[in-house]
């Protein structure tokens, strides 16, 4: 039998009742912000450097090829290391491209942040849609993809920039960087340990729909009639 549908509210309610729900969307959130920060300022660094136009264009290409084969690649890897490893690595990849970029001296030092780039976000999407559907309460499964890209692309990506614009203007690009990758680290810090404490919890490596308690309980019940 198939799981009553929920009204918008009430699946939202359920799903931020749920730690590890919570702690994938912050998870989004905190990438976003990351993304958004290094998406606006990277190509004021390789500015800073002597980079060019067509050194910029270099960088854009080198991501996208990097990150075109890694859509396909993505489902595996996922069912490897789990949808919690994924986007753990793909936070800690930001660190790496934020020390690259602060400490680069020419502007093809770049590059292999750009690659980087291009495999961890096409490895992070891949990864957050599948999750995303796979956890949606009943009848939101739309729902849960939009607020995956409102975490990601509306909110995280807007506050990245509007938080890089500031510290950029006050520290200057490399220091933003800095703070930038300090944070990330402590933030992927706090969730290996989280993750450590919730090893056998944790819907992240079998993620399924999240339900309502009441509909658990029934589903239970209905499980001990039958044995």
């Amino acid at each position: 039998k198939e799981a009553t549908t929920v009204g918008i509210w009430d699946g939202i309610s359920i799903v931020f009742h749920n730690s590890d729900a919570v702690l994938f969307f912050f998870l989004v959130f905190v990438v976003g912000v990351s993304s958004g920060v290094i998406e606006n300022f990277a190509y004021v660094r390789i500015r800073e450097v002597g980079g060019t136009g067509r050194d910029m264009g270099l960088s854009r290409l080198i991501s996208s090829a990097a990150g075109a084969p890694m859509f396909w690649f993505s489902g595996p890897l996922t069912t490897m290391l789990g949808a919690d490893r994924v986007i753990v690595l793909s936070l800690a990849s930001y660190v790496l491209r934020f020390i690259i970029y602060a400490f680069m001296k020419h502007p093809y030092h770049g590059l292999p942040a750009e690659a980087l780039r291009g495999v961890t976000f096409a490895a992070f999407w891949s990864t957050g849609t599948i999750y995303a559907s796979k956890i949606a309460p009943p009848g939101m499964g739309a729902t849960m993809l939009m607020f995956l890209n409102a975490m990601y692309g509306g909110l995280g990506q807007s506050l990245g920039a509007i938080i890089g614009g500031k510290l950029q203007s006050k520290l200057g690009t490399v220091q933003t960087f800095l703070c930038a990758a300090s944070f990330d680290l402590c933030f992927v810090g706090f969730v290996i340990a989280y993750l450590f404490f919730r090893r056998e919890q944790s819907n992240f490596r079998n993620p399924t729909a999240i339900l309502p308690r009441k509909t658990v309980r029934s589903e239970a019940g209905a499980s001990r009639k039958k044995l």
